[in-house]
């Protein structure tokens, strides 16, 4: 009698075994996206050789583009680093009458070359420039197609071989020229058909740079030479 009065009682059911589990039901194992090419290896054989064919079918796609891309990058990057023309093409600039007015504060005597036919001056003026910075008479001439040249003067006793190389960092030197006296160092864009001519006269270092053709560049440079020292200031 005692024995039935202090039996335990036997345990009660969990609520998982009551109701169930709470977590609800499984999702199945979500795999990552794959590309087609990634799908075509995973059909085959590591170190196969359909592996590899796969691998040159689907990939090489992806090399050429990165490589198009890269040149790209290269040809933007050499249009921004070689020199052109400043100012706006379309306006005209009396690039004598400039001359004029600046040729007092110049430390050397400025060259104001004549223009081929056709040709304009778009921009004209005197101050620092280059690497390092040395103070520059520059005028820019274009014509009515795609042609352009630039002078750029500069005192020859103030100015490093530094300033003129900072402007041909992406020219290659090709030979000589004899243009109004005055033997210039004749250079050619190594990623364009840019031209530039490198010389001294009067004292003065004379950089000119122009597109495509040697004719209008010599011409300007011939003239430069002939004209240093032609400008009438009022004093």
């Amino acid at each position: 009698m005692n024995d039935q009065q202090h039996a335990t009682p036997p345990p009660l059911p969990s609520s998982t075994a009551r109701y169930g589990g709470l977590a609800g039901p499984e999702r199945p194992h979500e795999e990552p996206e794959l590309f087609p090419g990634e799908k075509a290896l995973a059909r085959t054989k590591a170190g196969s050789r359909e592996e590899m064919r796969v691998i040159r079918r689907h990939y090489n796609w992806v090399n050429m583009a990165i490589a198009l891309l890269a040149c790209l990058v290269l040809v933007l990057a050499a249009l921004a680093l070689a020199p052109r023309p400043e100012g706006d093409i379309t306006r005209e600039v009396d690039y004598g009458a400039v001359a004029q007015n600046v040729q007092p504060e110049a430390g050397f005597d400025l060259a104001v070359p004549g223009m081929p036919e056709g040709w304009h001056a778009n921009a004209a003026s005197f101050g620092e420039g280059g690497t390092p910075p040395v103070e520059t008479w520059y005028v820019s001439w274009v014509d009515g197609d795609d042609g352009w040249a630039s002078l750029r003067q500069t005192d020859a006793e103030e100015t490093p071989d530094a300033w003129a190389e900072s402007y041909l960092e992406e020219f290659a030197e090709t030979g000589e020229s004899d243009l109004g006296g005055t033997s210039f160092t004749r250079f050619e864009g190594t990623d364009s058909t840019d031209k530039a001519l490198l010389g001294e006269a009067e004292g003065t270092v004379l950089l000119l740079v122009g597109a495509d053709e040697w004719g209008p560049l010599e011409e300007y440079a011939a003239d430069s030479v002939q004209s240093i020292g032609a400008v009438a200031t009022d004093d």
